[in-house]
């Protein structure tokens, strides 16, 4: 049938490139402004197809759902046209002639961008498309085509009618069966036929399965879709298979839960189990709880005998042991019709395990894998599921030893895990577990550079077909943030995170840890949570407990450095009611437990989580240097110092270094703290954590002031300094000491407005009225350019890059509706003036 915004054609290769993050961060900023939440991705992909038009993203993303707009929908292609689009495209579109709008029509739906194809169905020689008005419209460039402005697409599919899109599709039915290609001529052929025809069923599934397969997991949803539109009884059931499997791989798990819900509902026995682990998933990321209710059904129906045996092993198994005592495989193994249905389930249990242990749920965990290998032994079914899960729930935090049957070690090459988000595959997935678990030995450097190296191909196509699919390599672009996290490139760490966040959905895959990375990584380099990383964690569930306990310790820092310190400690409290039973160290979440000196905070302790021999080390050195006394200072300094050369690390040694300097200072030994700062100083701005270097400076101001330095580790607020940022090179931004007197006279946000007050000032009137409007960065920015600073003056001042600057300025300008730095030097002095004539 035609396709329509809700009917969507797939999109052809072009896709959003992964070095547009700067594009990105303007398209989530802007709908943001105006209360609309896009995962990055999706930014991304409106931006592209929209042209940057600021107008046409915000009205196009106001007619999108929700889940639209979080990546757990496929978006509408072409994109809906709006009245932006209308505007900009129609006067352009009225100078075509009739034969020239039909060939941008054909254009809209191909899916196909060769050049021959275009001609072939529009029955034109190229000469007409050079000669002509649309030749204004389209690029031809090495036997292929594009549209100029991407808004012209969307214009004229919007613009025209049903029968002309129909009409459209059979010349491209017909045309891609002249220069033989069968597959596209079927897609074609299935949107012309506005009765359907179950002929077409057979052919778009295999096409379906075959781009999944490739990893273009949009493209085979929307041929699964059409499938199930032409299909009837069990054909429907495949189709809606294809469709929901399609939609999981590329992040859609709304529409992948859909789709499942459909199967999992009418299709038969065999047909709900083999979508099982997909099923579990999809619910998993969308919801985070693991649906283990439609798991136990399917465990019902295997029988009064191997149903005692599960019963048996749904209690705590311990290592090694083996539920039933038996190791002879039934008879209904042998049986070949039962075989693929047991070895599903089998795969849908292990992958059950492997969701659980992700959410930090390790007893539930290990008794879904003691059910697991109970029916991989019983009927003598491959044990690679079982593996798999054993292997995924001991990445995060299961003590799994045996429980697979085999003594290979987790952090060996062949590894392997259950899906990053729970796909029961091996292959990529295998690659990704191997990757953390040499992190979590001690070498996360090495581990990206093996994880960036390997290229695993699986055997069995269901499996090859994950890990070529947007979520997987979600999954590997998350885990490589966090392992350069680990190594302390911190720099790089972001770099890695923003590129794949603006193509893929990094929110889903690993538990949803992408988010919390996003979030730490934020504070770490600007002491703020950005928009963009907001949009990510928008995609998470509101009972994903993870992603709930790093917020609540980011909240936790945020109020320390405030001074609130009653809350912080509250907020402690409250985020280990949300604590998991394992899970995987996120750089910085110590800090926001030790910090705190009130009972409430001295007992929540540290979540059980894996870590990193640095982080281990580093946590243990900086408590040790928290305890001290001065009976033992001078032993305790020795060993950390000491300690200290054999972090890796160079974030993780950075806070030690710092640690170090305020013990020295309190010690009465300012010339050790100035050695440890000066170190702390270079290793925060080597890791590109730009945010320490603030609390560097402010602990050389109170070593300067008085010999003694803060207890609070951590980056001072914004209020107190400014956050430190890299200049355009990558390189860290000068580190020139900020003179005492350029922090004079300003106040506590908590107290009072934060507003600099200098005695005699004569913008202060200025200043009081913008502190409302603006924020403590953006006012200092503001009164510099008022002064007159150039941007390279006002970045050397304030120690920041001179695109930070411009962008503050930016947002100046914004705010206080002023279009050049003279209107807001005259605006400043106006005002100056004005509150000098009332007094």
């Amino acid at each position: 049938m035609p396709d329509t915004p809700e009917h969507p054609r797939p999109p052809a290769r072009h896709r959003s490139p992964v070095d547009a993050f700067e594009d990105t961060r303007a398209v989530v900023e802007l709908l943001a402004r105006h209360r609309l939440v896009a995962a990055p991705h999706v930014a991304a992909r409106l931006g592209l197809a929209l042209g940057g038009d600021a107008d046409a993203i915000i009205e196009v993303a106001g007619l999108l759902r929700v889940a639209q707009r979080l990546g757990h929908a496929v978006l509408p292609d072409p994109l809906p046209s709006v009245p932006a689009i209308e505007v900009a495209m129609a006067p352009s579109g009225a100078r075509l002639a009739a034969w020239e709008r039909e060939l941008l029509v054909v254009a809209s739906v191909c899916v196909d961008d060769r050049i021959d194809v275009l001609l072939a169905a529009s029955n034109r020689p190229m000469a007409d498309l050079i000669d002509g008005e649309v030749s204004r419209h389209l690029l031809l460039v090495a036997g292929h085509f594009a549209f100029a402005d991407p808004r012209m697409r969307v214009w004229v599919h919007g613009s025209a009618t049903l029968a002309e899109r129909t009409t459209a599709h059979a010349s491209l039915a017909r045309a891609c069966a002249r220069l033989g290609d069968a597959r596209q001529a079927t897609w074609h052929r299935s949107l012309a036929t506005l009765e359907g025809s179950r002929d077409l069923v057979a052919p778009l599934i295999e096409i379906a399965e075959s781009a999944d397969a490739s990893g273009e997991s949009e493209w085979a949803h929307a041929v699964a879709r059409e499938a199930a539109s032409h299909a009837c009884g069990a054909e429907s059931v495949t189709a809606w298979s294809i469709a929901g499997r399609a939609a999981l791989h590329g992040g859609h798990v709304d529409d992948a839960r859909g789709w499942l819900d459909r199967v999992i509902e009418h299709g038969d026995e065999p047909a709900r189990t083999s979508v099982l682990a997909d099923y579990l998933t999809a619910r998993a990321i969308l919801e985070g709880d693991v649906p283990e209710v439609e798991l136990d059904r399917r465990l019902a129906g295997l029988g009064n005998e191997i149903g005692s045996a599960l019963d048996e092993a749904g209690g705590a198994l311990e290592p090694g042991a083996t539920p039933t005592g038996r190791s002879t495989v039934d008879a209904a193994a042998l049986d070949p019709a039962t075989r693929p249905m047991r070895l599903q389930l089998a795969r849908a249990v292990a992958t059950a395990a492997g969701l659980l242990a992700e959410r930090g749920m390790l007893p539930a965990a290990r008794r879904r894998l003691a059910q697991a290998r109970v029916i991989t032994e019983r009927y003598g079914l491959d044990r690679a599921p079982l593996e798999a899960g054993s292997a995924w729930c001991a990445l995060f935090g299961l003590d799994v030893t045996g429980a697979a049957g085999s003594t290979e070690s987790a952090d060996s090459d062949d590894a392997v895990a259950v899906s990053t988000g729970g796909i029961a595959l091996v292959g990529g997935a295998r690659a990704v577990a191997a990757a953390l678990e040499r992190g979590l030995a001690g070498d996360p450097a090495a581990a990206v550079r093996w994880l960036g190296a390997v290229r695993e191909t699986a055997a069995d196509p269901a499996i090859a077909r994950g890990d070529r699919s947007p979520l997987m390599r979600a999954a590997r672009a998350v885990a490589t943030s966090l392992l350069e996290l680990w190594a302390g490139d911190v720099r790089r760490a972001a770099q890695v995170l923003a590129r794949g966040a603006a193509d893929l959905p990094i929110a889903s895959p690993l538990g949803g840890i992408g988010a919390a990375v996003a979030r730490r990584i934020d504070i770490i380099t600007t002491g703020e949570v950005s928009a963009f990383a907001r949009a990510i964690e928008a995609a998470q569930p509101p009972s994903a407990g993870a992603v709930r306990y790093e917020e609540l310790i980011d909240r936790a820092v945020a109020a320390h450095l405030g001074g609130a310190r009653t809350e912080a400690a509250t907020l402690v409290a409250l985020a280990t009611e949300f604590e998991r039973g394992g899970g995987l160290h996120v750089p910085g979440l110590d800090a926001g437990i030790d910090w705190c000196s009130t009972d409430a905070g001295r007992a929540a302790g540290d979540p059980a989580v894996r870590r990193p021999p640095d982080a281990l080390l580093a946590s243990a050195l900086r408590r040790r240097m928290r305890s001290t006394d001065r009976t033992r200072f001078e032993s305790d300094y020795l060993a950390a110092v000491e300690g200290g050369r054999a972090i890796a690390s160079a974030y993780e040694r950075a806070r030690t270094e710092l640690m170090l300097a305020r013990a020295c200072g309190e010690a009465g030994v300012p010339e050790r703290a100035e050695r440890h700062l000066l170190a702390a100083e270079h290793l925060f701005g080597e890791a590109g954590a730009d945010a320490w270097l603030t609390a560097v400076a402010h602990e050389r101001r109170a070593l300067a002031a008085d010999g003694s330095l803060s207890r609070a580790e951590g980056p001072v607020p914004a209020e107190s300094a400014p956050a430190l940022t890299t200049n355009p090179t990558g390189e860290p931004a000068a580190r020139a000491r900020r003179p005492p007197e350029a922090s004079a006279g300003v106040r506590d946000r908590g107290a009072t407005s934060g507003v600099v007050d200098v005695p005699g000032d004569p913008l202060a009137a200025c200043r009081a009225v913008w502190t409302d409007v603006l924020t403590e960065r953006e006012l200092e920015v503001a009164m510099l350019v008022v002064e007159g600073a150039s941007n390279r003056d006002a970045a050397a001042r304030l120690y920041v890059s001179v695109r930070t600057v411009e962008v503050h300025v930016g947002r100046v300008f914004q705010k206080l509706d002023v279009h050049s730095r003279v209107e807001l030097a005259v605006l400043a002095h106006r005002m100056a003036h004005a509150a000098h004539a009332l007094r």
